[in-house]
Protein backbone atom coordinates (compact mmCIF):
# COMPACT_ATOMS: atom_id res chain seq x y z
CA UNK A 1 0.00 0.00 0.00
CA UNK A 2 0.96 3.76 -0.32
CA UNK A 3 2.44 5.68 1.96
CA UNK A 4 -0.11 8.20 1.02
CA UNK A 5 -2.73 6.01 2.46
CA UNK A 6 -0.93 5.57 6.02
CA UNK A 7 -0.14 9.64 6.69
CA UNK A 8 -4.10 9.11 6.58
CA UNK A 9 -4.55 6.50 9.55
CA UNK A 10 -1.24 9.04 11.68
CA UNK A 11 -2.64 10.82 14.43
CA UNK A 12 -0.46 12.20 16.96
CA UNK A 13 3.54 11.99 17.71
CA UNK A 14 3.47 10.76 21.58
CA UNK A 15 6.75 11.47 24.28
CA UNK A 16 6.11 7.77 25.11
CA UNK A 17 8.58 5.60 27.56
CA UNK A 18 8.95 2.14 25.58
CA UNK A 19 10.41 -0.27 27.42
CA UNK A 20 12.00 -2.96 25.98
CA UNK A 21 9.34 -5.62 25.10
CA UNK A 22 9.00 -9.19 26.70
CA UNK A 23 8.77 -11.91 25.19
CA UNK A 24 5.21 -13.25 25.00
CA UNK A 25 4.31 -16.71 26.11
CA UNK A 26 2.66 -18.71 23.94
CA UNK A 27 3.27 -22.01 25.39
CA UNK A 28 2.76 -22.93 28.94
CA UNK A 29 3.86 -25.52 30.94
CA UNK A 30 1.55 -27.12 33.97
CA UNK A 31 2.28 -29.11 36.57
CA UNK A 32 -0.41 -31.86 37.40
CA UNK A 33 -0.95 -33.19 40.67
CA UNK A 34 -2.26 -36.17 42.36
CA UNK A 35 -6.08 -36.57 43.50
CA UNK A 36 -6.06 -34.29 46.11
CA UNK A 37 -4.02 -31.98 44.82
CA UNK A 38 -1.26 -32.50 47.38
CA UNK A 39 1.79 -34.22 45.34
CA UNK A 40 3.06 -33.40 42.18
CA UNK A 41 5.90 -36.41 42.11
CA UNK A 42 4.97 -39.57 40.50
CA UNK A 43 6.46 -43.45 40.30
CA UNK A 44 4.04 -44.35 37.95
CA UNK A 45 1.50 -42.87 35.30
CA UNK A 46 -0.95 -44.24 33.21
CA UNK A 47 -1.57 -42.30 29.52
CA UNK A 48 -4.21 -43.43 26.59
CA UNK A 49 -5.88 -41.85 24.09
CA UNK A 50 -8.54 -42.28 21.10
CA UNK A 51 -6.13 -41.87 19.07
CA UNK A 52 -2.66 -43.28 18.70
CA UNK A 53 0.59 -41.76 20.86
CA UNK A 54 3.41 -40.77 20.05
CA UNK A 55 6.41 -41.29 22.31
CA UNK A 56 9.83 -38.96 22.31
CA UNK A 57 12.77 -39.94 24.00
CA UNK A 58 13.66 -36.00 24.25
CA UNK A 59 16.97 -36.67 25.34
CA UNK A 60 18.24 -38.95 22.45
CA UNK A 61 16.04 -37.38 20.10
CA UNK A 62 14.43 -40.48 19.13
CA UNK A 63 10.46 -40.83 18.27
CA UNK A 64 9.19 -44.53 18.92
CA UNK A 65 6.72 -46.30 16.97
CA UNK A 66 3.36 -44.80 17.56
CA UNK A 67 0.86 -46.61 20.08
CA UNK A 68 -2.13 -48.30 18.95
CA UNK A 69 -5.24 -45.93 19.64
CA UNK A 70 -7.46 -47.27 22.93
CA UNK A 71 -3.77 -48.65 24.66
CA UNK A 72 -3.01 -47.61 27.93
CA UNK A 73 0.05 -46.83 28.29
CA UNK A 74 2.42 -47.13 31.66
CA UNK A 75 5.19 -45.79 32.55
CA UNK A 76 7.36 -46.50 35.49
CA UNK A 77 10.74 -45.02 37.28
CA UNK A 78 12.65 -47.17 38.65
CA UNK A 79 16.57 -47.01 39.68
CA UNK A 80 16.82 -43.90 38.25
CA UNK A 81 15.68 -45.20 35.06
CA UNK A 82 12.00 -45.20 32.97
CA UNK A 83 10.15 -48.15 31.63
CA UNK A 84 7.22 -48.30 29.21
CA UNK A 85 4.79 -50.66 29.79
CA UNK A 86 1.37 -52.33 27.61
CA UNK A 87 -0.89 -54.57 28.99
CA UNK A 88 1.78 -55.00 31.65
CA UNK A 89 4.66 -56.14 29.03
CA UNK A 90 7.88 -54.13 28.97
CA UNK A 91 7.98 -52.21 25.56
CA UNK A 92 10.95 -50.14 26.30
CA UNK A 93 13.41 -49.66 29.10
CA UNK A 94 16.44 -47.98 30.47
CA UNK A 95 15.09 -44.54 29.28
CA UNK A 96 16.29 -41.33 30.60
CA UNK A 97 13.36 -38.28 30.95
CA UNK A 98 12.57 -35.78 29.52
CA UNK A 99 9.86 -38.17 27.51
CA UNK A 100 7.37 -36.53 25.63
CA UNK A 101 3.55 -38.09 24.84
CA UNK A 102 1.21 -36.30 22.64
CA UNK A 103 -1.49 -37.58 20.19
CA UNK A 104 -4.08 -36.35 17.87
CA UNK A 105 -6.71 -36.58 20.39
CA UNK A 106 -6.70 -35.51 23.99
CA UNK A 107 -4.37 -37.62 26.13
CA UNK A 108 -5.92 -39.12 29.45
CA UNK A 109 -4.25 -39.81 32.79
CA UNK A 110 -6.08 -43.00 33.68
CA UNK A 111 -6.92 -43.17 37.53
CA UNK A 112 -6.86 -39.62 37.82
CA UNK A 113 -9.92 -37.47 38.04
CA UNK A 114 -10.99 -33.82 37.33
CA UNK A 115 -14.52 -32.66 37.55
CA UNK A 116 -15.63 -36.34 38.32
CA UNK A 117 -14.47 -38.14 35.18
CA UNK A 118 -11.01 -39.19 33.81
CA UNK A 119 -8.58 -35.99 33.50
CA UNK A 120 -8.21 -35.23 29.85
CA UNK A 121 -5.65 -32.96 28.31
CA UNK A 122 -4.64 -31.01 25.36
CA UNK A 123 -1.19 -30.36 23.99
CA UNK A 124 1.76 -32.96 25.13
CA UNK A 125 2.54 -34.85 28.48
CA UNK A 126 5.86 -34.25 29.07
CA UNK A 127 7.64 -37.22 32.05
CA UNK A 128 10.23 -35.11 34.06
CA UNK A 129 12.64 -35.94 36.60
CA UNK A 130 11.51 -34.66 39.76
CA UNK A 131 13.91 -33.67 43.16
CA UNK A 132 12.90 -36.66 44.53
CA UNK A 133 15.07 -39.97 43.74
CA UNK A 134 12.67 -42.15 41.62
CA UNK A 135 9.96 -39.78 41.26
CA UNK A 136 8.86 -38.23 38.65
CA UNK A 137 6.89 -34.89 37.27
CA UNK A 138 4.10 -34.81 35.03
CA UNK A 139 3.88 -31.76 33.13
CA UNK A 140 1.43 -30.60 30.26
CA UNK A 141 2.63 -28.68 27.87
CA UNK A 142 -0.09 -26.74 26.16
CA UNK A 143 -0.74 -23.39 24.52
CA UNK A 144 -1.85 -20.51 26.30
CA UNK A 145 -5.64 -20.34 25.07
CA UNK A 146 -5.88 -24.20 25.69
CA UNK A 147 -4.56 -23.39 28.81
CA UNK A 148 -6.88 -20.55 29.66
CA UNK A 149 -10.04 -22.76 28.54
CA UNK A 150 -9.34 -24.99 31.60
CA UNK A 151 -8.54 -21.97 33.86
CA UNK A 152 -11.59 -20.17 33.73
CA UNK A 153 -14.80 -22.31 34.22
CA UNK A 154 -12.72 -23.03 37.33
CA UNK A 155 -11.94 -20.13 38.96
CA UNK A 156 -14.93 -18.32 38.43
CA UNK A 157 -18.38 -19.74 38.35
CA UNK A 158 -19.55 -19.73 34.39
CA UNK A 159 -22.68 -18.00 35.56
CA UNK A 160 -21.48 -14.49 36.23
CA UNK A 161 -21.81 -13.87 32.83
CA UNK A 162 -19.49 -13.82 29.19
CA UNK A 163 -18.31 -10.07 30.36
CA UNK A 164 -16.78 -11.05 34.16
CA UNK A 165 -15.46 -13.93 32.33
CA UNK A 166 -13.51 -12.24 29.89
CA UNK A 167 -12.17 -10.21 32.59
CA UNK A 168 -11.38 -12.66 34.65
CA UNK A 169 -9.70 -14.61 31.28
CA UNK A 170 -7.79 -11.38 30.97
CA UNK A 171 -6.48 -11.40 34.72
CA UNK A 172 -5.92 -15.17 34.11
CA UNK A 173 -3.97 -15.24 31.09
CA UNK A 174 -1.67 -11.84 32.91
CA UNK A 175 -0.95 -14.51 36.07
CA UNK A 176 0.13 -17.27 33.67
CA UNK A 177 2.27 -14.21 31.80
CA UNK A 178 4.34 -13.59 34.88
CA UNK A 179 4.80 -16.81 36.33
CA UNK A 180 7.35 -18.51 36.95
CA UNK A 181 7.34 -21.28 39.92
CA UNK A 182 9.99 -23.98 38.87
CA UNK A 183 12.91 -24.15 36.32
CA UNK A 184 10.80 -27.01 34.86
CA UNK A 185 7.04 -25.61 34.77
CA UNK A 186 5.72 -22.36 34.80
CA UNK A 187 2.58 -23.33 37.16
CA UNK A 188 0.85 -25.85 38.68
CA UNK A 189 -2.79 -27.05 38.49
CA UNK A 190 -3.71 -26.32 41.83
CA UNK A 191 -5.18 -23.27 44.15
CA UNK A 192 -0.97 -22.84 44.42
CA UNK A 193 -1.45 -21.04 41.01
CA UNK A 194 -4.03 -21.00 38.90
CA UNK A 195 -6.80 -23.82 39.08
CA UNK A 196 -6.82 -25.94 36.30
CA UNK A 197 -8.79 -28.77 35.21
CA UNK A 198 -7.69 -29.77 31.59
CA UNK A 199 -10.43 -30.36 28.70
CA UNK A 200 -12.56 -31.87 31.47
CA UNK A 201 -13.96 -28.26 32.16
CA UNK A 202 -14.21 -26.73 28.89
CA UNK A 203 -17.37 -24.73 28.64
CA UNK A 204 -19.17 -23.07 26.07
CA UNK A 205 -19.24 -19.18 27.54
CA UNK A 206 -16.19 -19.35 28.97
CA UNK A 207 -14.37 -20.72 26.00
CA UNK A 208 -16.03 -17.50 24.00
CA UNK A 209 -14.71 -15.57 26.97
CA UNK A 210 -11.12 -17.29 26.15
CA UNK A 211 -11.53 -16.33 22.65
CA UNK A 212 -12.71 -13.23 22.59
CA UNK A 213 -9.68 -11.47 24.63
CA UNK A 214 -7.15 -13.54 23.03
CA UNK A 215 -3.85 -11.44 22.35
CA UNK A 216 -5.25 -9.14 24.90
CA UNK A 217 -3.45 -8.01 28.14
CA UNK A 218 -3.45 -5.01 31.50
CA UNK A 219 -0.81 -3.35 30.85
CA UNK A 220 0.75 -0.83 32.85
CA UNK A 221 4.48 0.92 32.04
CA UNK A 222 4.33 -1.16 28.75
CA UNK A 223 4.41 -4.34 30.95
CA UNK A 224 1.58 -7.20 31.30
CA UNK A 225 0.67 -6.48 35.34
CA UNK A 226 0.92 -9.04 38.37
CA UNK A 227 -3.38 -8.97 37.94
CA UNK A 228 -4.14 -10.55 41.07
CA UNK A 229 -7.83 -11.63 42.18
CA UNK A 230 -9.97 -13.39 44.33
CA UNK A 231 -13.39 -14.28 45.40
CA UNK A 232 -15.15 -11.68 47.98
CA UNK A 233 -14.57 -8.13 48.64
CA UNK A 234 -15.79 -6.76 52.12
CA UNK A 235 -16.25 -3.54 50.40
CA UNK A 236 -13.23 -1.92 50.06
CA UNK A 237 -9.94 -3.91 48.37
CA UNK A 238 -6.42 -3.39 49.72
CA UNK A 239 -2.93 -2.03 48.68
CA UNK A 240 -0.41 -4.88 47.16
CA UNK A 241 2.08 -2.82 49.97
CA UNK A 242 -0.09 -3.02 52.84
CA UNK A 243 -1.00 -6.62 52.57
CA UNK A 244 2.15 -8.44 50.89
CA UNK A 245 5.35 -6.03 51.06
CA UNK A 246 7.73 -6.86 53.22
CA UNK A 247 9.42 -3.30 53.35
CA UNK A 248 11.77 -3.47 50.94
CA UNK A 249 9.36 -4.21 48.05
CA UNK A 250 7.29 -1.15 48.00
CA UNK A 251 6.12 0.72 45.16
CA UNK A 252 6.37 -2.56 43.22
CA UNK A 253 2.45 -2.77 42.07
CA UNK A 254 1.65 1.17 41.86
CA UNK A 255 -2.02 -0.84 40.01
CA UNK A 256 -2.62 -2.35 42.57
CA UNK A 257 -4.46 0.00 45.11
CA UNK A 258 -7.36 0.25 47.22
CA UNK A 259 -10.51 0.44 45.70
CA UNK A 260 -13.52 1.12 47.85
CA UNK A 261 -17.08 0.27 46.45
CA UNK A 262 -20.12 2.50 46.58
CA UNK A 263 -19.34 5.65 49.00
CA UNK A 264 -17.35 3.51 51.23
CA UNK A 265 -14.47 4.84 52.82
CA UNK A 266 -10.92 3.74 54.52
CA UNK A 267 -11.16 2.78 57.77
CA UNK A 268 -9.15 4.28 60.22
CA UNK A 269 -10.25 3.50 63.82
CA UNK A 270 -11.57 0.07 65.51
CA UNK A 271 -14.84 1.54 65.60
CA UNK A 272 -14.88 1.92 62.11
CA UNK A 273 -13.87 -1.49 61.35
CA UNK A 274 -17.16 -2.57 63.91
CA UNK A 275 -19.83 -0.08 62.44
CA UNK A 276 -18.29 -1.30 58.92
CA UNK A 277 -18.58 -5.25 59.31
CA UNK A 278 -22.45 -5.16 61.01
CA UNK A 279 -23.27 -4.05 57.58
CA UNK A 280 -24.76 -6.43 55.07
CA UNK A 281 -25.37 -3.81 51.84
CA UNK A 282 -21.75 -1.79 51.88
CA UNK A 283 -20.40 -3.28 48.65
CA UNK A 284 -20.76 -4.67 45.28
CA UNK A 285 -19.94 -8.30 46.20
CA UNK A 286 -23.72 -9.06 48.14
CA UNK A 287 -23.76 -11.43 46.46
CA UNK A 288 -21.84 -13.79 48.09
CA UNK A 289 -21.93 -16.14 50.93
CA UNK A 290 -19.02 -14.55 52.26
CA UNK A 291 -19.55 -10.71 51.86
CA UNK A 292 -20.32 -11.12 55.41
CA UNK A 293 -19.86 -14.02 57.57
CA UNK A 294 -19.44 -15.09 61.55
CA UNK A 295 -17.04 -17.86 63.59
CA UNK A 296 -17.77 -18.79 67.15
CA UNK A 297 -15.11 -20.22 69.50
CA UNK A 298 -15.64 -21.83 72.63
CA UNK A 299 -12.58 -21.05 74.78
CA UNK A 300 -11.75 -25.00 75.67
CA UNK A 301 -11.66 -25.41 71.26
CA UNK A 302 -9.98 -22.09 70.68
CA UNK A 303 -7.23 -22.98 73.09
CA UNK A 304 -6.97 -26.98 71.62
CA UNK A 305 -6.63 -25.29 68.06
CA UNK A 306 -3.69 -22.71 68.58
CA UNK A 307 -1.90 -25.29 70.91
CA UNK A 308 -1.65 -26.90 67.21
CA UNK A 309 -1.64 -24.04 64.84
CA UNK A 310 0.76 -21.65 66.60
CA UNK A 311 3.01 -24.40 66.49
CA UNK A 312 2.50 -24.69 62.81
CA UNK A 313 3.39 -21.23 61.96
CA UNK A 314 5.89 -20.54 63.99
CA UNK A 315 7.51 -23.40 62.11
CA UNK A 316 7.01 -21.13 59.21
CA UNK A 317 8.72 -18.04 61.15
CA UNK A 318 5.12 -16.31 61.52
CA UNK A 319 4.58 -16.15 65.30
CA UNK A 320 6.78 -14.27 67.44
CA UNK A 321 7.89 -15.18 70.22
CA UNK A 322 8.32 -18.70 68.98
CA UNK A 323 6.24 -21.25 69.71
CA UNK A 324 7.72 -24.56 70.24
CA UNK A 325 7.08 -28.29 71.11
CA UNK A 326 5.69 -28.79 74.41
CA UNK A 327 4.58 -25.66 74.90
CA UNK A 328 1.17 -24.99 75.89
CA UNK A 329 -1.67 -22.69 76.58
CA UNK A 330 -4.37 -22.95 78.70
CA UNK A 331 -6.65 -19.70 78.10
CA UNK A 332 -7.37 -16.99 75.51
CA UNK A 333 -7.62 -13.65 77.36
CA UNK A 334 -7.82 -11.65 74.45
CA UNK A 335 -7.46 -10.47 70.66
CA UNK A 336 -5.48 -7.26 69.80
CA UNK A 337 -5.17 -6.05 66.11
CA UNK A 338 -1.66 -4.46 65.95
CA UNK A 339 -2.05 -3.52 61.96
CA UNK A 340 -4.76 -3.02 59.74
CA UNK A 341 -5.11 -1.89 56.05
CA UNK A 342 -7.65 0.57 54.85
CA UNK A 343 -10.19 -2.16 54.39
CA UNK A 344 -9.89 -3.07 57.94
CA UNK A 345 -7.50 -6.33 57.37
CA UNK A 346 -5.45 -7.22 60.09
CA UNK A 347 -2.14 -7.92 58.95
CA UNK A 348 -0.40 -7.91 62.15
CA UNK A 349 -2.32 -9.82 65.49
CA UNK A 350 -1.57 -9.91 68.62
CA UNK A 351 -3.15 -13.22 70.69
CA UNK A 352 -2.82 -12.43 74.31
CA UNK A 353 -2.94 -15.63 76.21
CA UNK A 354 -2.53 -17.46 80.05
CA UNK A 355 1.11 -17.64 78.76
CA UNK A 356 2.27 -14.34 77.35
CA UNK A 357 1.38 -12.82 74.06
CA UNK A 358 2.09 -14.13 70.52
CA UNK A 359 1.90 -12.01 67.33
CA UNK A 360 1.12 -13.43 64.05
CA UNK A 361 2.88 -11.16 61.29
CA UNK A 362 0.79 -11.83 58.11
CA UNK A 363 -2.67 -12.44 56.88
CA UNK A 364 -2.28 -15.88 55.74
CA UNK A 365 -0.64 -16.59 58.80
CA UNK A 366 -3.09 -15.26 60.93
CA UNK A 367 -5.69 -17.04 58.18
CA UNK A 368 -4.15 -20.34 59.36
CA UNK A 369 -3.76 -19.93 63.27
CA UNK A 370 -7.96 -19.18 63.12
CA UNK A 371 -8.76 -22.35 61.68
CA UNK A 372 -12.08 -23.96 62.12
CA UNK A 373 -13.02 -27.28 61.56
CA UNK A 374 -9.87 -27.53 59.92
CA UNK A 375 -10.47 -24.67 56.99
CA UNK A 376 -8.63 -21.75 57.61
CA UNK A 377 -10.56 -18.38 58.33
CA UNK A 378 -12.05 -16.65 55.15
CA UNK A 379 -10.08 -13.56 55.84
CA UNK A 380 -8.55 -11.33 58.24
CA UNK A 381 -11.23 -8.71 57.70
CA UNK A 382 -12.76 -8.99 61.21
CA UNK A 383 -13.03 -7.68 64.68
CA UNK A 384 -13.67 -10.10 67.37
CA UNK A 385 -16.18 -10.04 70.00
CA UNK A 386 -15.69 -12.12 73.32
CA UNK A 387 -18.63 -13.38 75.71
CA UNK A 388 -19.83 -11.56 78.61
CA UNK A 389 -19.97 -14.87 80.23
CA UNK A 390 -16.50 -15.48 81.87
CA UNK A 391 -15.04 -18.64 82.90
CA UNK A 392 -11.94 -19.75 85.45
CA UNK A 393 -9.33 -22.32 84.03
CA UNK A 394 -9.51 -25.78 85.15
CA UNK A 395 -6.79 -25.78 88.21
CA UNK A 396 -3.84 -28.02 86.58
CA UNK A 397 -1.51 -29.86 88.31
CA UNK A 398 2.16 -29.15 88.57
CA UNK A 399 3.97 -31.71 90.53
CA UNK A 400 4.03 -33.29 93.85
CA UNK A 401 6.48 -32.76 96.86
CA UNK A 402 6.35 -35.60 100.56
CA UNK A 403 6.13 -33.84 103.78
CA UNK A 404 6.14 -35.17 107.18
CA UNK A 405 3.13 -36.26 109.10
CA UNK A 406 2.07 -34.21 111.74
CA UNK A 407 -1.10 -34.18 114.45
CA UNK A 408 -4.49 -34.26 112.79
CA UNK A 409 -6.01 -30.81 112.96
CA UNK A 410 -2.75 -29.28 112.54
CA UNK A 411 -1.50 -27.59 109.08
CA UNK A 412 1.22 -27.55 107.28
CA UNK A 413 3.02 -24.53 105.91
CA UNK A 414 4.69 -24.85 102.41
CA UNK A 415 7.01 -22.35 101.53
CA UNK A 416 8.91 -21.95 97.82
CA UNK A 417 7.26 -25.17 96.75
CA UNK A 418 5.13 -24.34 94.03
CA UNK A 419 6.69 -23.18 90.93
CA UNK A 420 4.50 -20.32 88.96
CA UNK A 421 2.36 -20.66 92.08
CA UNK A 422 0.28 -16.95 92.62
CA UNK A 423 1.38 -16.79 96.08
CA UNK A 424 4.33 -18.63 97.41
CA UNK A 425 2.41 -21.05 100.21
CA UNK A 426 -0.47 -23.55 100.48
CA UNK A 427 -2.19 -24.82 103.33
CA UNK A 428 -3.45 -28.41 103.21
CA UNK A 429 -4.56 -29.99 106.50
CA UNK A 430 -3.75 -33.65 106.84
CA UNK A 431 -4.28 -37.09 108.55
CA UNK A 432 -2.23 -38.98 111.00
CA UNK A 433 -2.04 -41.84 109.58
CA UNK A 434 1.22 -42.55 107.97
CA UNK A 435 4.78 -41.51 108.35
CA UNK A 436 5.18 -39.53 104.88
CA UNK A 437 2.26 -38.48 102.87
CA UNK A 438 2.14 -37.21 99.16
CA UNK A 439 0.53 -33.66 98.86
CA UNK A 440 -0.09 -32.37 94.82
CA UNK A 441 0.41 -28.55 94.36
CA UNK A 442 -1.91 -27.12 91.40
CA UNK A 443 -1.36 -23.68 89.29
CA UNK A 444 -3.87 -21.64 90.61
CA UNK A 445 -5.21 -18.99 88.07
CA UNK A 446 -7.40 -16.57 89.47
CA UNK A 447 -8.49 -14.93 86.02
CA UNK A 448 -11.59 -15.05 84.35
CA UNK A 449 -11.46 -15.75 80.83
CA UNK A 450 -13.85 -15.13 77.85
CA UNK A 451 -16.16 -18.20 77.77
CA UNK A 452 -16.02 -17.68 74.05
CA UNK A 453 -15.56 -15.42 71.15
CA UNK A 454 -17.27 -14.82 68.16
CA UNK A 455 -15.24 -13.38 65.13
CA UNK A 456 -17.50 -11.02 63.06
CA UNK A 457 -16.03 -10.23 59.38
CA UNK A 458 -16.42 -10.40 55.36
CA UNK A 459 -14.37 -11.29 52.24
CA UNK A 460 -13.23 -14.10 51.17
CA UNK A 461 -9.34 -14.24 50.09
CA UNK A 462 -6.72 -11.69 50.00
CA UNK A 463 -8.15 -8.60 49.15
CA UNK A 464 -5.58 -7.13 46.18
CA UNK A 465 -6.90 -6.47 42.97
CA UNK A 466 -9.51 -7.68 40.87
CA UNK A 467 -12.93 -9.00 43.12
CA UNK A 468 -14.73 -12.25 41.24
CA UNK A 469 -18.00 -11.47 42.99
CA UNK A 470 -17.57 -7.73 42.19
CA UNK A 471 -16.94 -8.23 39.20
CA UNK A 472 -20.07 -10.45 38.24
CA UNK A 473 -21.81 -7.42 39.93
CA UNK A 474 -20.39 -4.77 37.71
CA UNK A 475 -21.39 -7.09 34.76
CA UNK A 476 -25.03 -7.36 35.55
CA UNK A 477 -24.55 -3.89 35.87
CA UNK A 478 -23.80 -3.39 32.26
CA UNK A 479 -20.24 -2.97 32.55
CA UNK A 480 -18.06 -4.31 29.41
CA UNK A 481 -15.05 -6.43 30.76
CA UNK A 482 -12.33 -3.35 30.10
CA UNK A 483 -14.41 -1.18 32.85
CA UNK A 484 -14.32 -3.95 35.11
CA UNK A 485 -10.63 -4.30 34.51
CA UNK A 486 -9.75 -0.58 35.24
CA UNK A 487 -12.12 -0.39 37.59
CA UNK A 488 -9.71 -3.06 39.95
CA UNK A 489 -6.27 -2.31 38.83
CA UNK A 490 -5.49 1.10 38.53
CA UNK A 491 -3.73 3.24 35.74
CA UNK A 492 -3.98 0.27 33.60
CA UNK A 493 -4.06 -0.20 29.75
CA UNK A 494 -5.95 -3.09 27.35
CA UNK A 495 -2.79 -3.89 24.90
CA UNK A 496 -0.67 -6.23 23.31
CA UNK A 497 2.36 -7.36 24.70
CA UNK A 498 4.83 -5.08 23.60
CA UNK A 499 6.91 -6.49 20.89
CA UNK A 500 10.71 -6.11 19.84
CA UNK A 501 11.59 -6.21 15.90
CA UNK A 502 14.94 -6.81 14.81
CA UNK A 503 17.08 -7.89 11.85
CA UNK A 504 17.77 -11.70 11.69
CA UNK A 505 18.98 -13.91 8.84
CA UNK A 506 15.78 -15.93 8.25
CA UNK A 507 13.31 -13.62 7.19
CA UNK A 508 11.28 -14.25 10.33
CA UNK A 509 8.43 -12.04 10.72
CA UNK A 510 7.49 -10.65 14.22
CA UNK A 511 3.21 -11.62 14.67
CA UNK A 512 1.07 -10.41 17.12
CA UNK A 513 -2.81 -11.84 17.19
CA UNK A 514 -5.56 -10.34 18.84
CA UNK A 515 -9.13 -9.94 18.98
CA UNK A 516 -11.17 -7.27 18.28
CA UNK A 517 -14.67 -6.62 19.29
CA UNK A 518 -16.27 -3.52 17.73
CA UNK A 519 -18.92 -3.98 20.47
CA UNK A 520 -16.14 -3.16 23.28
CA UNK A 521 -13.82 -0.95 21.33
CA UNK A 522 -14.19 1.82 19.16
CA UNK A 523 -10.45 2.19 18.54
CA UNK A 524 -7.39 0.22 18.27
CA UNK A 525 -4.16 2.16 17.65
CA UNK A 526 -0.64 0.83 16.75
CA UNK A 527 2.57 2.53 18.47
CA UNK A 528 5.54 2.23 17.17
CA UNK A 529 8.70 3.23 19.17
CA UNK A 530 11.85 3.87 17.10
CA UNK A 531 14.15 5.66 19.29
CA UNK A 532 16.54 3.77 17.62
CA UNK A 533 16.00 5.50 14.17
CA UNK A 534 15.59 2.62 11.98
CA UNK A 535 15.13 3.44 8.56
CA UNK A 536 11.96 1.82 7.64
CA UNK A 537 9.66 -0.83 8.64
CA UNK A 538 7.67 -2.79 6.55
CA UNK A 539 4.14 -4.56 8.29
CA UNK A 540 1.24 -5.84 7.43
CA UNK A 541 -2.38 -5.89 8.99
CA UNK A 542 -4.28 -8.91 8.08
CA UNK A 543 -3.71 -8.73 4.37
CA UNK A 544 -3.11 -5.18 3.98
CA UNK A 545 0.82 -4.48 3.62
CA UNK A 546 2.57 -1.40 4.11
CA UNK A 547 5.56 -1.67 2.63
CA UNK A 548 6.60 1.94 2.17
CA UNK A 549 7.72 3.27 5.42
CA UNK A 550 10.63 5.67 5.11
CA UNK A 551 8.82 9.02 5.46
CA UNK A 552 7.25 8.10 8.60
CA UNK A 553 10.07 6.23 9.91
CA UNK A 554 11.56 9.65 10.44
CA UNK A 555 9.04 10.00 13.84
CA UNK A 556 10.74 8.35 16.96
CA UNK A 557 7.50 7.38 18.20
CA UNK A 558 3.73 6.92 16.68
CA UNK A 559 0.51 6.05 17.40
CA UNK A 560 -1.49 5.15 14.51
CA UNK A 561 -5.35 4.69 14.28
CA UNK A 562 -5.65 1.11 12.33
CA UNK A 563 -9.14 0.17 13.14
CA UNK A 564 -10.38 0.64 9.25
CA UNK A 565 -8.42 -2.49 8.91
CA UNK A 566 -9.67 -4.76 11.35
CA UNK A 567 -12.75 -7.10 11.04
CA UNK A 568 -14.85 -8.30 13.91
CA UNK A 569 -12.98 -11.20 15.53
CA UNK A 570 -9.30 -12.28 15.22
CA UNK A 571 -6.57 -10.09 13.16
CA UNK A 572 -3.14 -9.96 13.06
CA UNK A 573 -0.66 -7.02 12.69
CA UNK A 574 3.11 -8.93 11.76
CA UNK A 575 6.32 -6.88 10.82
CA UNK A 576 8.80 -8.35 8.48
CA UNK A 577 12.74 -8.29 10.30
CA UNK A 578 14.73 -4.97 9.98
CA UNK A 579 17.01 -5.32 6.44
CA UNK A 580 20.93 -5.06 6.70
CA UNK A 581 21.13 -1.76 6.90
CA UNK A 582 19.36 -1.69 10.14
CA UNK A 583 20.80 -4.59 11.71
CA UNK A 584 22.13 -3.10 14.81
CA UNK A 585 18.97 -1.17 15.61
CA UNK A 586 15.05 -2.26 16.54
CA UNK A 587 11.70 -1.41 16.94
CA UNK A 588 8.71 -2.08 19.80
CA UNK A 589 5.56 -2.25 18.58
CA UNK A 590 1.87 -2.99 20.52
CA UNK A 591 -1.82 -2.62 19.92
CA UNK A 592 -3.77 -0.88 22.06
CA UNK A 593 -7.71 -1.18 22.65
CA UNK A 594 -9.73 2.33 23.47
Amino acid sequence: MKIKLLLVLFLSLLSLNFSLAAEEKRVVRVAISNQNFSNYDFNCVKISSIDAIKIIDMSKKFQFDPIEKGKIVEIKKENGFYKILIDDNVLYQDLSAPLLFSSNSDLEIVELNRKGTPARYKGMIEISDSKTPDKFNIINVIDIQNYLRGVVSNEMPISFGLEALKAQSVAARNYVQNASTSPKYDVVDSTQSQVYYGANSYRDISDEAVNKTQGIYAIYNEKPISALYFSTSPGITDDWDDVFSNGQNKGLHPYLKSKCDLSNKPLKTENDVREFYSKTDNGLDTKSPKFRWKVEFSQEELVNILNKTLLEQSKARLVFPSFNEGDEIQGIKEFKPIKRTQSGKISELEIVTNKGSYKITSQLGIRRVLKKNGAMLNSTNFYVEPSKETIKLPEKEKGKEKVTFVEKGEKVVLKDKIPEAKENYIEKSVEKEKEREKITFFDFDSEKYPKSFTIIGGGFGHNVGMSQYGAYKLSSMGKKYPEILKYYYYGIKLATIPKKVEYNDYNLWQKTEFYFDKETYKDVYLFINNQKEASEFPFKINDTEFSDTKSIARERVLKINITQYLKQGLNSVSFAPLNKENKNKYIIYRMEFQ
